[in-house]
């Protein structure tokens, strides 16, 4: 078995799997608009909290650019921290807004954002557009031009592939507007409905630059998705190394080359965290935790679990409905006060 990644191999993709009911939304109004959709979770792109809703999970191309042209843009140097940056700097100014804001990337392409806000905190931004806008190509141009003389590369692959980027109406931006809303408000509902504690969850540093899976070596980005995508199965270091055909120890390797962490430490902590977050949320049981962590042994969870967390599911799940009950109570809407005279 090869003890290193050629540049001609081509990873198998992920087990299919259901997808989910937020997706399916999203799916829907891309294939009306030839406009892109995806959600950044500030919870965590790989392990955030929509990763632990069944009917909000996402795949790798719902949770980041995936179009055309900005994959031409991230395949140059610095375009992948270039094109992070733009959206810190965007989601920076969304959480401090509240509200949602339309404008060109740096790159020209035009994009709207709306945050997700459930019980008053911003848990992530929907992202809606990655295309141009009619009558508005010399703004697009002149972004390109700027770039590329700033980071000395030639405009000309830019300008060619923005010519193949969809375009829409300047008069139809108020209707996609509306359908981004909707879209945020019924990841609101299906938040609400999950019974997610928001307190489980702490937001990712916005700050530049933040650990994103976008900018990590492919083969590590890989690992991290697998996981994330398999973590309610059983499975092990190996079993990675075998789906990306490569040796176990290369990718152990690599993998704390580049995150600073043992990848089997990484795995079990990941497995923990998630059973951590669902057993905040009181619909959920022990049992069920167990289960969509990837431990299909109770006893072994258990033994697991306390190792990690000082204390057992139980325990912890005690713990977490108690400290979080005074905080929900604390979000109830206060009734209005009455007018003097």
């Amino acid at each position: 078995m090869p003890t290193s990644l050629p540049r001609s191999v081509v990873f198998p993709p992920l087990a299919p799997k259901v997808t989910s009911l937020l997706q399916s939304f999203m799916q829907a109004l891309e294939r009306e608009t030839g406009m892109k959709m995806s959600f950044d979770d500030l919870t965590g792109s790989l392990e955030g909290f929509h990763a632990d809703v069944e009917s909000m999970q996402l795949d790798w191309e719902h949770q980041t650019h995936v179009c055309e042209f900005c994959q031409f843009a991230k395949s140059h140097p610095r375009g992948d921290l270039d094109c992070v940056l733009n959206k810190v700097v965007v989601n920076r100014l969304v959480m401090r807004r509240r509200t949602g804001l339309e404008g060109h990337c740096h790159l020209g392409l035009f994009d709207m954002a709306e945050p997700l806000i459930y019980r008053d905190r911003v848990m992530g931004v929907f992202y809606y557009g990655s295309v141009r806008v009619q009558g508005r190509d010399a703004i697009a141009r002149k972004k390109i031009r700027n770039y590329s003389k700033r980071r000395k590369l030639s405009p000309d692959g830019y300008l060619e592939t923005l010519a193949s980027v969809p375009v829409i109406e300047e008069s139809s931006i108020a209707r996609h507007r509306e359908a981004l809303r909707t879209v945020a408000r019924m990841a609101n509902f299906l938040c609400e409905a999950a019974g997610v504690q928001s307190e489980a969850y702490r937001s990712r540093e916005l700050k530049y630059p933040y650990l994103d899976p976008q900018i990590l070596p492919y083969v590590v980005k890989e690992t991290m998705k697998y996981i994330t995508a398999h973590i309610d199965e059983w499975f092990t270091v190996k079993d990675i190394a075998t789906h990306l055909r490569c040796h176990p120890d290369f990718l152990s390797r690599r993998f704390k080359q580049h995150t600073g962490v043992d990848l089997s430490i990484y795995l079990q902590q990941t497995r923990v965290d998630r059973a951590k977050r669902l057993l905040s949320n009181p619909k959920i049981d022990i049992g069920t935790a167990a289960d969509m962590s990837g431990f299909s042994d109770r006893v072994h969870f258990s033994k697991v679990f306390r190792r990690v967390t000082g204390m057992t599911p139980s325990q912890f799940q005690r713990e977490a409905k108690n400290n979080f009950a005074p905080r929900l109570q604390s979000q109830v809407a206060k009734p209005a006060k009455k007018r003097e005279g």
